[in-house]
């Protein structure tokens, strides 16, 4: 118990929990290893609470739609009509876990996930999502209305970036408290990390239970606009690794690919 009320100990400074580390236990997991046999634990998950951006990034919405340099003025105008009722209707949240990389090993599929957690000890799962709310919005725009469903969509994805953003953030201002580093995001279907790891990471971060997000048997994830990733811990700073075109299941589809630019510029 001693343990455990020293991982959950208040920082005097901020007044929030520090970053909660993996003997924040729950259930354990079996490895053998060189014929003798580990028990792992896996932390319970905990909801990260998430506040409502004031407003949508239009110019990231443009972007999603396919805009060069910036919308013209008639996709500015789609942009800024239907920015209002989407908002309304999000109501962001999260749930993360931290956990030794090892006792996940099961999730690290392909080179490029292993590659972004090199050198990191610890990983950090996170699931974020905007709510059924928001997909109902999402039809209720395109009745009728093609441009505005698509509008709606790309301020949707771009309103999903900004509450993963600020969820990252907060996760960031935990570690730096603790004085440890935080690689970036890294989600299933970057690179070569399969998105089949959808169920088990929603399994392991009891997504429908803390956050209503349910992934179907074809790893579809509901609500729709959600997302999730792994982020990894190390007591020196780090900054992982991003898989790049070449190695990318989306890339023979990618629309920025067929505009000459990435996702990242």
């Amino acid at each position: 118990m001693q343990k455990r009320r020293e991982s959950c100990k208040i920082s005097q400074n901020s007044g929030r929990t520090l970053f909660p580390r993996a003997a924040h236990l729950c259930y354990n997991k079996t490895h053998t290893r060189r014929g003798g046999i580990v028990k792992m634990y896996i932390p319970v998950s905990r909801v990260l609470p998430l506040r409502r951006p004031d407003e949508v990034d239009i110019q990231q919405a443009a972007r999603y739609m396919g805009a060069r340099g910036g919308p013209d003025a008639a996709t500015q105008a789609l942009l800024e009509r239907w920015a209002a009722p989407l908002l309304a209707a999000a109501a962001p949240r999260a749930v993360w876990l931290r956990a030794p990389v090892s006792a996940l090993e099961d999730l690290w599929q392909g080179k490029d996930i292993a590659r972004h957690l090199a050198g990191c000890g610890e990983v950090v799962l996170l699931a974020v999502t905007l709510g059924p709310g928001v997909d109902a919005q999402i039809r209720r725009a395109g009745v009728g209305d093609v441009a505005a469903g698509a509008a709606s969509d790309a301020l949707a994805s771009a309103l999903t970036e900004q509450a993963a953003d600020q969820a990252e953030a907060s996760l960031r201002e935990m570690a730096a408290a603790e004085g440890v580093y935080l690689t970036g995001r890294y989600s299933p279907g970057y690179g070569d990390w399969p998105i089949g790891v959808q169920p088990r990471i929603a399994a392991l971060l009891d997504t429908a239970r803390r956050i209503g997000l349910c992934v179907t048997d074809t790893c579809l994830m509901l609500p729709r606009k959600s997302v999730t990733a792994a982020l990894g811990v190390s007591r020196e700073p780090v900054t992982g690794y991003r898989a790049g075109c070449a190695h990318c299941q989306l890339r023979d589809k990618c629309e920025y690919r067929k505009r000459g630019e990435t996702c990242e510029s």
